[in-house]
């Protein structure tokens, strides 16, 4: 209705004003109201509520008023509200109790049908279809335990037991409603109809005391939750304590808002009931004149199945304390309402005419009858003795079969331990083998890194030794013609400084090797520089012993991302060594960008070259140069600069030598470019 107003309104302002803003506004309202659900008035819904809630007050006080008004809020929510799910599922359950305190079985049973029917549509409006659909279900063992058919009640009752709704904690007022009415037709069906018999009586009393405070409803439940306490009980034998619960229920009685004449009645009854169990207690006067008083508010509160208890309890308490006028009047004035309540129902409705069944108190009504022996004729009194065997035979057959079932379901709980037992002992199984597991798990994975550690120092103790025997190896290579060289008296003095200077770059190779190969040694140090200034530095410090020999650095803009002091130590290395193997013609340094982040400097040398053997031999620090090469240790120098450069950028920097006997060789090295790189 809001969202049609709107749409009015808009349209109204776009003929006045001719502007096509607030067109748009109003399409755009129209389609944003077409995605959500529709929102029911809340003041016709409180409307709807109000009339339930009224209905709900007055089940137990008057039910010919409670069908009326839910009719009329059932009426209402079709006229007004036809998408209020929950209102009608309300209604019908509200209708389908009263008719049940009217003795009614089959107009109770029809609006329980409708409540089922409506909760599997599971509308997306409806939001308390769960307990309603418990509460209906909870009328129905009621219904059933009516008909003393015990096994399919207590089977409804299981169902909604384990169904766990009734745990919830967001039902609010409608979850406690069906808590309460959970336990009072447990306790029924315990005491009255299988006579206390079903597990420990004690516990399920126990139960309900327990979870009494969070049961609040109205006092109606209140009273109603307190006679089937005392209920169970005076059938338990502890006839004080249900005395108890019968002086709660009068005290709300006192209040005028809350009597209600079918909880006198019952209280009454219930308290005569205890005051016989105790001794000394009350004459029998005064307990038959109360059960006398129960009787008479059942007849005036009208409903057949109480009428009937009334009847019964009060017919065997005047022939037990041997008044037997006094029950032949109870009985007969029971027998005429009977005949005259059956004649009239038929005549004002013959199709809807059910006769009224209540087969545990009708085996009382006849058991009584016959102990009066008020019959007039014996064809009576033979009627009134088959109609007992019929009934008795009926609930002994109900019996058996709830029995049945009780195995039935003693054994599926069984079953069902055993097997959660079952569970249980694979899955603590389960979890201490993955326990295991996670810790088999850890362990190794512990012990591969500390194989690994383990490895890493056996190779870095071999390299080491290695390191060792190359150095003794090049000491021995390298040194030992310049110490020839210098025991020669015939030695000019410009010879002598070049081989006494080739000898201090040996052992300044050396140094440099022992620092970057020994732990904590030479410091790493990385940074972006300009190639050709390092170019610059290798020219100055390279001497050529050759003066027929044009070395050549290229000019070149690139720059590195590296250790400039190690660069210029590695590509003096190279050159120098391309020097001392080049006799004659060129050798050129130039450096050219690979494209993929990296720089690739290149030393060519026109010299006496190498082959297979002695390429692959050049940069092994693992094993010792063989006799009469001519390649020392700078080289191995270079290969262990490269391994720092990528162990620090991890891009594949890289050290190898192309080489053709006779024909020179050139090597490669691939560093980091300082502008593309990293």
């Amino acid at each position: 209705m809001i969202f049609n107003c709107q749409f009015i309104f808009y349209s109204y302002l776009c003929t006045v004003k001719k502007t096509v803003f607030l067109l748009l506004a109003a399409l755009f309202s129209l389609l944003a109201g077409c995605g959500r659900e529709p929102q029911a008035d809340p003041l016709l819904r409180a409307r709807a509520d109000g009339l339930n809630k009224e209905a709900f007050v007055n089940r137990y006080r008057d039910p010919d008023t409670c069908l009326a008004l839910s009719r009329k809020a059932l009426k209402f929510i079709a006229d007004s509200l036809p998408d209020y799910a929950d209102g009608v599922l309300r209604a019908r359950n509200t209708m389908a109790f009263a008719y049940y305190q009217m003795s009614d079985a089959e107009s109770a049973r029809k609006q329980l049908d409708q409540v089922d029917k409506l909760r599997a549509k599971r509308l997306p409006s409806m939001h308390n279809g769960d307990i309603e659909w418990v509460i209906s279900q909870l009328l129905r063992a009621r219904l059933l335990q009516r008909n003393c058919q015990i096994a399919d009640s207590y089977q409804l009752l299981y169902d909604v037991g384990r169904s766990g709704i009734l745990e919830r904690k967001d039902l609010g007022l409608l979850g406690s409603y069906a808590r309460s009415e959970y336990y009072i037709t447990m306790l029924v069906l315990n005491f009255h109809y299988r006579n206390g018999q079903e597990g420990d009586v004690r516990t399920l009393i126990g139960e309900v005391e327990a979870a009494l405070p969070d049961l609040k409803v109205d006092y109606a439940q209140d009273m109603a939750l307190n006679y089937a306490l005392a209920y169970g009980l005076q059938s338990a034998g502890e006839s004080k304590r249900a005395l108890e619960y019968c002086d709660r229920n009068i005290k709300i009685l006192s209040m005028p808002s809350a009597f209600c004449t079918y909880h006198y009645a019952n209280t009454v009854q219930m308290a005569a009931s205890a005051l016989k169990s105790i001794p000394g207690t009350a004459s029998p006067d005064s307990v038959l004149a109360l059960y006398d008083t129960a009787r008479c508010a059942f007849f005036d509160y009208g409903d057949p199945y109480q009428m009937l208890g009334g009847t019964t309890s009060t017919a065997r308490y005047a022939l037990l304390i041997g008044d037997t006028a006094k029950a032949h009047s109870v009985l007969r004035e029971w027998l005429d309402w009977t005949k005259q309540h059956r004649a009239t129902a038929a005549t004002n409705d013959p199709a809807r005419w059910s006769p009224f069944k209540a087969p545990k108190m009708e085996l009382g009504l006849f058991d009584v009858l016959l102990r009066s022996r008020m019959a007039s004729t014996p064809d009576e009194a033979l009627r009134w003795y088959l109609r007992h065997t019929d009934l008795h035979t009926y609930i002994s057959r109900n019996e058996h079969e709830d029995f049945a079932l009780q195995q039935s379901l003693a054994a599926a709980t069984r079953r069902s331990s055993w097997l959660t037992k079952t569970v249980i002992l694979f899955g603590v199984m389960a979890a201490v083998l993955l326990g295991l597991t996670v810790l088999l798990w850890f362990s190794s994975r512990r012990l591969r890194r500390e194989k690994q550690q383990l490895e890493a120092a056996k190779r870095r103790d071999v390299e080491r030794i290695a390191n060792v025997e190359t150095t003794l190896s090049v000491l021995r290579h390298d040194v030992s013609p310049f110490m020839g060289y210098l025991r020669n008296p015939a030695l000019t003095p410009e010879v002598r400084d070049e081989v006494l200077e080739q000898l201090l770059r040996t052992f300044d190779n050396i140094k440099n090797w022992t620092r970057l190969s020994i732990p904590g040694g030479m410091a790493f140090h990385a940074s972006r520089f300009a190639l050709q200034e390092a170019f610059e530095e290798v020219r100055a410090q390279v001497t050529r012993p050759h003066a027929d020999v044009d070395l050549r650095f290229e000019p070149t803009t690139l720059r590195l991302y590296a250790d400039r002091l190690l660069v210029v130590i590695m590509l003096r290395n190279i050159v120098g060594n391309a020097l001392k193997h080049t006799t004659a013609g060129s050798i050129t340094v130039d450096a050219t960008a690979t494209g993929d982040g990296m720089v690739d400097i290149t030393v060519r040398d026109t010299g006496s070259g190498m082959d297979a053997a002695q390429v692959e031999s050049l940069f092994r620090a693992d094993r010792t140069l063989p006799e009469g090469s001519e390649h020392g240790f700078g080289l191995i120098l270079c290969r262990y600069i490269i391994k720092k450069h990528d162990d620090l950028t991890r891009r594949g920097c890289r050290i190898w030598a192309e080489s053709t006997p006779g024909k020179g060789t050139t090597m490669h090295v691939v560093l980091v470019d300082g502008d593309n790189g990293r």
